[in-house]
Parts: C-alpha cells; sequence; structure tokens
C-alpha cells in the first residue's frame, strides 16, 4: 500500500516541487509549495464548486424540507425518505461537502513526507530522469521561514485562516426565511449542522496539528485556504438556481 502511495502521490509531489523550484519559484521551497497547492487546487475546483453550490442549494431547499417536516412531523419515517426524494430530485447529495475533505487527506500526507524529507539527499534519488537535480534544497523560504521546523506563527494564520473559511462556507443564501431559522436549517441539513458545529472546533484542530509538524505544511494549509475563501466569495456571487423568492416557486413548478 505504500509504495502504490508513494507511487501515485508522493514521487509526483516532489518531483513537481523541485520541478518548480528549478524553473518559476526562485529557488525556493515555500514559493514552490504555494504554487504547487495552486496546481492541485485548480484540479480539484470543479469538485469544489459543485460542492459549494450544492451546499448553496441545500440552504435555498429548506422551505420545502420545513413543508415535508410539518406534513408528516407525526412519521419521522416519512419525514425522511420524503426529504431525499426532494434532494434527489434536484440532484443534491447532502454530504457532498466530505469528499473535498477525503480528497485531500492523502494530499496533505503526501505533502507532510515531501516537506520533511524533500532536503535530504536520498529523497532527489526518486527524481524522474527528466527533471533536473539540484543536489541540494534551500530549506530557508521568504528569507526567514525554516520548512523543516514548526512554525507557530503560520500554525495560528492557518487557523485563522480556516475559521474565515468555515464561516464564508456557512453563509446563507439571501433568503429572509432561511436568515430568521438558521436552528431549522442546522437540523434538516446535516452538512450545515456539521459545519456548525466545526466553525471554531476545526481552526483549533488546525493549530494544533499545524504545530505538531514542520512549516511545509501549515503553508500549504494557507495556501489552499486562501483559494478556497475566494472559490467560496465567488460561489456565493452567482445564482444556483435554486433561491431566492423566485427559485423557490421555480422549485414549487418543477
Amino acid at each position: 500500500m505504500k509504495g502504490l502511495f508513494d507511487t501515485i502521490l508522493y514521487v509526483p509531489f516532489l518531483n513537481l516541487l523541485v520541478f518548480l523550484y528549478e524553473t518559476v519559484a526562485f529557488n525556493d521551497f515555500g514559493i514552490a509549495i504555494i504554487l504547487l497547492t495552486l496546481i492541485i487546487r485548480l484540479i480539484l475546483s470543479p469538485l469544489s464548486i459543485k460542492t459549494f453550490r450544492s451546499q448553496k442549494a441545500l440552504s435555498e431547499l429548506q422551505p420545502r424540507v420545513k413543508e415535508i417536516q410539518e406534513k408528516f412531523k407525526n412519521d419521522s419515517r416519512e419525514q425522511s425518505k420524503q426529504v431525499m426524494d426532494l434532494y434527489r430530485q434536484y440532484n443534491i447529495n447532502p454530504f457532498s461537502g466530505c469528499l473535498p475533505l477525503l480528497i485531500q487527506l492523502p494530499i496533505l500526507i503526501a505533502l507532510y513526507q515531501v516537506s520533511t524529507a524533500g532536503f535530504g539527499e536520498d529523497s532527489l534519488s526518486v527524481l524522474y530522469g527528466f527533471i533536473k537535480n539540484p543536489a541540494s534544497l534551500n530549506s530557508i523560504s521568504l528569507g526567514f521561514i525554516d520548512l523543516t521546523k514548526k512554525s507557530l506563527p503560520l500554525s495560528l494564520i492557518a487557523g485563522i485562516g480556516q475559521f474565515i473559511q468555515t464561516k464564508l462556507s456557512l453563509s446563507f443564501s439571501k433568503n429572509p426565511a432561511l436568515q430568521k431559522d438558521q436552528k431549522a436549517l442546522a437540523t434538516t441539513n446535516p452538512l450545515a449542522s456539521m459545519n456548525q458545529q466545526m466553525l471554531y472546533f476545526l481552526p483549533i484542530i488546525t493549530i494544533i496539528v499545524s504545530m505538531s509538524f514542520p512549516a511545509g505544511l501549515p503553508l500549504y494549509w494557507i495556501a489552499t485556504t486562501v483559494f478556497s475563501i475566494f472559490e467560496q466569495a465567488y460561489i456565493n456571487s452567482i445564482k444556483s438556481g435554486y433561491g431566492g423568492s423566485s427559485g423557490t416557486k421555480d422549485l414549487r413548478d418543477r
């Protein structure tokens, strides 16, 4: 399993990082990590956008969900069935937000291995033949960040960024009915309920984990969080096709 993991993730990441380091990152491994992050997030962007739009659509469907809850308030089984049928009707998966996290987990592990082992001569032995071997890599980024050591400032920045991202992901659609009943949204939308709980918990975990590893990991975390913030802002600025008063009417007419 480890050999497969190295072949699919670790070795390609290391090669790409060294390539970026040698070509466009000015021999700065930290900049190379940021560029790699952008590449990864751009590749995952279609999935993330679909997930964010699904989250937004979930919040905008809540008036319909509340109607179902009222209609079948004495029959929890039928209530759950009707809600899931509604989600299927509009091709929405209430748990789709977990997928990007599951995908990023092995990427985080691979990047941790790269950031800790990437500065040794042995690790450079796995470079592809067409990648220039720099013999050694400079572990100091931006002139003062040692990527092989832990960094409290980067860990705190990573935690703050995670808080902002999570806060943005909890933004409700501009539907006055939903904004007046956030508790109902949390109880009818499993993903929203989970995000509410994670608003403060996840940033704390981010800080604790980041403080436990070399600075390369929180640097990646910061870069991917900043990308996610802009991505979330973009999604919040467009219409999902489900929301608003006209969106609700459109839902009823389908």
